[in-house]
């Protein structure tokens, strides 16, 4: 049998046409990429259409936080590229340096260079606690990490609502935080989270005694958020049974606590051992 080759080659009417009206699209859209060629500026203006500074006022790069930096209209990705080049001992000497942030677009760029200011290193002062760099204070309000509810979570640090529960339900099982770092142990709380609320937090010790448990009320046992209405009436039945003679030890054992409710009914009351 003989192979025609030739018979591959041929269209009926509607196929011709087809054809040339696909290569009259390919012809015309290669005219147009000569006769309008792309721009730098253009281009330029398309990746820098979102870009809106929100306000602008004199920063120094070396000491900006997150708020500074929503407000100056950078990006979360920026904001968290500048705070590892700190970290790795990166330094602007100079307000040109700005050009090398990683990140920034030529546009951000030029519409902050007027506004840098570079501090000597001298002339940074710290907190002695943390070393942390003293930039002032941005935040209109702040609050007290152990007594601030879901909803004030929420409005203030901005923080979304999966965030707030798993730093309550940390400060529930531990009894409390002991201070402003100890959040950087609640799980999802990143380091850019941290640095991002940190301008609006504040940590008050806790001036209160471990509770009486031989006088604790139904209601002191159920302010602990260890025991559900059940157990509090049983805790109650057996410390009347033994006239007030309960151990700590005693109570995780009858309750089954966990680790961690085992140590706040330890922080939390003076049971002993």
């Amino acid at each position: 049998m003989q192979f025609d080759w030739k018979s591959y080659f041929i269209f009926t009417s509607k196929e011709q046409k087809g054809i040339i009206v696909l290569g009259c699209i390919l012809s015309l859209s290669l005219l147009l990429h000569y006769l309008l060629p792309a721009t730098s500026s253009n281009i330029a203006n398309y990746s820098n259409a979102k870009y809106k500074s929100k306000a602008l006022f004199y920063f120094d790069p070396n000491l900006l936080d997150s708020l500074q930096g929503f407000q100056l209209g950078l990006s979360r990705k920026q904001m968290t590229t500048l705070y590892h080049y700190r970290e790795k001992g990166g330094r602007f000497n100079k307000k040109e340096d700005l050009l090398k942030w990683y990140g920034l677009s030529e546009l951000q760029a030029n519409t902050l260079l007027p506004w840098v200011r570079i501090q000597s290193k001298d002339s940074i002062t710290y907190n002695k606690k943390n070393r942390r760099p003293s930039w002032g204070k941005y935040a209109t309000e702040k609050i007290d990490i152990n007594n601030t509810n879901a909803s004030q979570w929420i409005q203030i640090t901005g923080l979304p609502a999966y965030k707030v529960k798993r730093i309550l339900t940390y400060q529930k099982w531990t009894g409390g935080f002991t201070n402003i770092q100890s959040l950087k142990k609640v799980y999802g709380i990143t380091a850019f989270d941290f640095e991002v609320i940190y301008p609006y937090l504040k940590y008050q010790p806790k001036t209160s005694k471990k509770m009486a448990y031989q006088t604790m009320r139904f209601e002191d046992w159920m302010a602990l958020g260890i025991f559900d209405e059940r157990a509090v009436w049983r805790i109650l039945k057996l410390r009347k049974e033994q006239q007030g003679r309960l151990t700590w030890s005693e109570m995780v054992i009858q309750f089954d606590l966990t680790e961690a409710e085992a140590m706040v009914l330890k922080q939390r009351t003076n049971l002993s051992q």
